[in-house]
């Protein structure tokens, strides 16, 4: 943890959230110790009934649930106890909650900004300089588009455009995701297609950008002459109503004021005025609601949610936020500090993985190969390409997972050492960890710290505990991280306020674009605006738009033409075993960015997708967890110096002995026990997931609150409170408030490891991006069962391979082809996850009938009886054109796979049998040098091709062993050859073998190049082969060619140095 300087810098600014009542509050309203003629629990109601009058509580819960603020009068209706008593447990956690829970949530809370200095600023002016900002809750402006858009004649007066999300399969376009105005049911199938003909086609044309929707049916008219206006205009209808087209009505969600856009597209629409008249009367309503002080709308507030509720019937008419308008606050730079060491820690711990996504990219790179650009929307087809991965919901994937859900070795390695600290822990009677960094050393030793990249930005949310102010400034303060600890992207919990703030933090918040950009200059950072299909949910997605690019779901862009990337235009590849986006039509790679904190397993598959791909390949920071351990009724804080990074946590389970029982009190019982058996504070917060509500465990209303939730499920989970209750630094009037502190941050350094995905010798891993000239592919060509190439798998000889490929192969190859059966055959080796031998024949033109395929079944069922196979599986072969250089190249790749698939088994039936004295790996390597120099590469420009991808000094030691030897073998001086010159000329006879195969092949793709047809660069093509060749002769082991590729520069590197001192 001792570091010059921290991978991750906060940014200058930081958000503020605290509730609207302050912490004093709290015991007085729940007191424990009153007067001798005074009941505490009567007290405590009283307390209640008299906030139940407040006009600044009844308009934050006329806001929050209009639904309990009608059901007040029965707090003080003891002729109800039943209801009473709903109705006073309901009330007192939302009081609880104004007072001690910071979470934006309607008037509860409150939101501002603050920056750092050299001295704090935490006094807030009072609640009377608070700002509401009122807004239709898009479930029901939702209701609104429906309507108007239900209308032919209004549409007819609207601009539309062709829907972004279309592409073609076969005879018919598909849209993977549809609105629906909102009103989709969980589990609908969001798709639809259509059949397309030449109409289709013309109308997709003319609105690929907007159009007004009577020129469009005017073109047509003039194009397709014999079809009558009618079936014209019918037709067009209908494509508007399936979504084919939509129209400028609809809002981006990257705009902050929705019903204002809509009130623009409709400023010039005529035969709807009275509606229209509407809209602005709840506009202007809104407006004025949003300038009165709390306390003082609650009428207001109820008469406008009437009105809007009586032209559409939701749960809840507007969606209401609070801004605390003070913008003066600030913290230490300690504090700063603080937030990047926690922010290094929790990633460089991190144990996250994505899990499906590395399934789905081994599918990927399985079906398509290294080299293939696959347009996104086919790609999550389920009939033309992969669908989604496995875990994607909507539509439901219908993937099966690949592996277990095991945990992964770091993880396992991770919770193992925890949970020797919980043991130690309890047994010294202790009730925190205090991690240190030989501790922290210890967990990292098992992580992949190779393998990712730590992720471009983040953001972390903490709880400052501090006795006031001023001892902030003095260091003398602890951070916690809360329930909710933050998020992956850097101004994401910023989203829905935006608008808040104003420009001046407008001009702060631009940082994080400028910071991300840093670090990916090549790359386009685009904003995803969605839609949702569920009106609601589009509450959470509505932000500003921060971003230069913008990509656009099932609604319209807010950016100009030039600056928006259509989904339809986007493909995937894969590098590095790492997904990655590209636009086709700009020739560059896209990261897709979501401002805002809806979870991304709640949005169609298409949108997590963007997401998930656009981080794919980075170590995302994750929380510091108990693991398994987390199981046991108590875990104690895990803390490290003066920072929480998880408190301590109880949780009390139902036993048989209360399972059954409604007794109040044995539950009461049960639970004081529990409470002296494992030593529970008396301030805890009662959570579930990221909601939490403050108890005091000597109130009675407050431990009748936890007895409830654990008689109605079975199950209460509670966290300390850190600190004492008053240990606020915050003040607003004078009075302390609880608070929540959101830091965004962003990764400092742009510098890759060198082994920053874990080097292999796959061909992906030598891409040079600006060289890269992929085409992706519309139709892929494929060779089904029964077409002239046969393509089967072998599973079974896991053990066996080598036997297999040494005694087997050649043997059989050899036969068909001197029958004319075939022309040609090759193999490779794979796993999926399974270990096989994939092989695949060209099978002679005049071949009669299925005279292969019957002598196949032969050769097979003889492996089968010998025990080197257990099955067979007969699929479609899908030559990797695009990786080995284009059609033309590729049939003489393939005939070079058949000559090199020979070289492999000769050479491995040499080993197998003793017939060469030279290990394995140095055959290998000396078969690598071979390959290049078969290919055309002189000495020196062998070393510069390897040295450029392995200019490492691994596996030194190892090379200066057989340094002798390599210089023997490649500077042929006679002198020096008698020792070894036999095993040499029986080993480059084998090579030979594919010399004029490979020599063919250069030349092809020379020419292909010269023509400006290639579709990969030659040095890309010929590490590819050497790929393959190393997988022939090995077997799937990348740490093993890894070394073998290190050793050919090394001994390439010894040959230069000796050829130019032999000078």
């Amino acid at each position: 943890m001792k570091t010059k300087e921290n991978l991750y810098k906060t940014l200058d600014f930081f958000m503020l959230r605290t509730p609207v009542l302050p912490i004093e509050e709290f015991a007085k309203c729940f007191p424990t110790c009153v007067g001798e003629d005074e009941n505490v629990r009567e007290v405590t109601l009283h307390h209640l009934s008299e906030w139940s009058s407040n006009p600044f509580i009844r308009e934050a819960l006329a806001a929050s649930s209009p639904t309990l603020l009608e059901s007040l009068l029965h707090i003080s209706n003891p002729d109800n106890p039943r209801k009473q008593g709903q109705v006073i447990k309901a009330f007192m956690r939302y009081i609880i909650r104004m007072m001690t829970r910071p979470t934006p949530f309607g008037l509860l809370s409150g939101v501002t900004y603050g920056q750092f200095t050299e001295q704090s600023q935490l006094c807030l002016r009072g609640t009377d300089t608070y700002q509401k900002r009122a807004r239709p809750d898009m479930e029901w402006l939702l209701k609104v588009m429906e309507l108007i858009e239900g209308r032919q004649e209004v549409v007819r007066q609207l601009r539309i455009q062709r829907n972004t999300l279309i592409y073609r399969q076969g005879n018919r376009a598909k849209i993977p995701y549809t609105t629906r105005h909102g009103s989709m049911v969980d589990g609908e199938d969001q798709s639809v297609s259509v059949r397309t003909t030449q109409v289709f086609d013309c109308v997709m044309d003319v609105s690929s950008v907007p159009i007004p929707y009577l020129e469009l049916v005017d073109h047509l008219q003039k194009e397709f002459v014999g079809a009558s206006p009618e079936t014209i205009d019918r037709y067009v209808w209908q494509l508007f109503e399936q979504e084919f087209l939509i129209s400028e009505l609809i809002p981006p969600t990257t705009t902050p004021d929705p019903l204002n856009h809509i009130l623009s597209t409709l400023k010039h629409v005529t035969g709807m005025d009275e509606f229209k008249q509407k809209l602005i009367y709840i506009a202007d309503a809104i407006h004025e609601y949003n300038g009165l002080p709390i306390g003082q709308g609650e009428e207001f507030l109820a008469e406008l949610r009437r009105y809007m509720d009586d032209m559409f019937s939701v749960k809840s008419s507007l969606q209401i936020d609070l801004s605390m308008e003070d913008r003066g606050m600030s913290l230490p730079h300690a504090i700063r500090k603080d937030v990047e060491r926690v922010a290094d820690l929790l990633t460089k711990l991190s144990t996250r993985e994505n899990r499906p996504l590395d399934e789905f990219c081994v599918e990927f790179l399985e079906k398509y190969g290294p080299y293939r650009e696959i347009p996104l929307l086919e790609l999550l087809d389920e009939d033309t390409g992969l669908g989604a991965p496995a875990s994607y919901k909507h539509p439901l994937s219908r993937r099966v997972r690949l592996e277990n859900m095991s945990p992964s070795k770091s993880r396992t390695h991770y919770e193992k050492l925890l949970f020797q600290w919980f043991v130690s822990c309890i047994h010294e009677g202790k009730n925190e960890v205090v991690l240190t960094d030989a501790m922290i050393d210890e967990i990292v030793k098992g992580q992949e710290q190779g393998k990712w990249l730590a992720a471009p930005s983040m953001e972390l949310i903490f709880q400052l505990s501090a006795s006031d102010q001023l001892a902030v400034d003095r260091g003398e303060y602890t951070l916690l991280l809360g329930p909710n600890q933050g998020s992956d992207g850097a101004g994401k919990t910023f989203g829905r306020f935006l608008d808040l703030f104003g420009q001046p933090f407008a001009d702060l918040f631009s940082q994080i674009q400028l910071e991300e950009q840093r670090l990916q200059p090549e790359k386009l950072l685009a904003e995803i605006s969605y839609l949702p299909s569920s009106g609601r949910t589009a509450n959470v997605v509505l932000t500003q738009h921060t971003r230069p690019y913008e990509i656009a779901i099932g609604t319209n862009h807010i950016i100009p033409e030039e600056r928006q990337i259509h989904v339809s235009d986007l493909a995937v590849g894969v590098r590095n075993d790492h997904f990655y986006l590209k636009s086709m039509s700009r020739n560059r790679e896209i990261i897709a960015r979501a401002g805002h904190m809806l979870n991304a397993e709640l949005t169609p598959n298409i949108y997590r997708f963007l997401l998930e791909v656009s981080d794919d390949g980075y170590r995302h920071w994750s929380p510091m967890e108990w693991g398994f351990v987390a199981h046991a009724p108590f875990t104690p804080r895990l803390r490290y110096e003066h920072i929480i990074l998880h408190p301590a946590t109880w949780r009390m389970i139902c036993d048989s002995t209360l399972d059954a029982s409604k007794d109040a009190g044995l539950f009461e019982k049960w639970v004081r026990q529990f409470q002296k058996k494992w030593s529970l504070p008396r301030y805890v917060y009662m959570i579930e997931l990221d909601n939490r509500i403050l108890l005091d465990m000597e109130h009675p209303l407050h431990m009748e609150q936890i007895c409830k939730e654990l008689q109605s499920k079975g199950k209460v989970t509670l966290i300390e409170h850190i600190g004492a209750v008053e240990d606020m630094p915050v003040s607003r009037s004078g009075s302390r408030v609880a608070a929540e502190f959101v830091f965004p941050l962003v990764r400092r350094n742009q510098v890759v490891d060198a082994h920053r995905f874990g080097e292999e010798v796959a061909a992906s891993l030598y891409i040079d991006q600006e060289e890269t000239n992929h085409h992706p592919t519309e139709v892929a060509f494929a060779y089904l069962p029964g077409s002239r190439w046969f393509y089967a798998k072998l599973y079974g000889m896991n053990s066996r391979q080598d036997e297999f490929i040494g005694g087997y192969w050649e043997d059989f190859v050899r036969q068909q082809q001197d029958s004319s059966v075939i022309l040609q055959g090759y193999f490779i080796r794979y796993a999926d996850p399974d270990k096989h031998i994939r092989v695949r024949f060209e099978q002679s033109e005049n071949r009669e009938g299925n005279a292969f395929l019957s002598l196949f079944h032969q050769w097979t069922e003889t492996l089968l009886h010998e025990g080197l196979i257990s099955r067979v599986v007969i699929d479609t072969y899908e030559p990797e054109i695009e990786r080995y250089g284009g059609k033309e190249p590729m049939a003489c790749a393939e005939r070079m796979f058949s000559c090199d698939s020979e070289v492999a088994a000769r050479l491995v039936h040499l080993i197998r049998f003793n017939q060469t004295s030279l290990q394995q790996d140095v055959i290998a390597i000396l078969s690598v040098i071979n390959l290049l120099s078969q290919f055309g590469y002189s000495e020196e420009d062998t070393f510069k091709l390897l040295n450029q991808h392995f200019d490492v000094k691994e596996y030194l030691d190892d090379f200066r062993k057989e340094r002798k030897f390599f210089l023997q073998w490649m500077a042929s001086d006679q002198e020096n050859l008698n020792s070894i010159q036999s095993s040499r000329d029986s080993i480059e006879s084998i090579f030979n073998m594919r010399k004029e195969a490979v020599a063919r092949y250069n030349r092809v793709i020379h020419e292909q190049e010269a023509k400006g047809g290639a579709t990969n660069t030659r040095d890309d093509i010929v590490y590819s082969v050497i790929h393959m060749h190393l997988n022939r002769l090995l077997g799937i082991d990348r740490d093993r060619e890894r070394k073998v590729m290190i050793m050919a520069r090394h001994a390439m590197h010894s040959l230069i140095q000796y050829r130019w001192n032999c000078q």
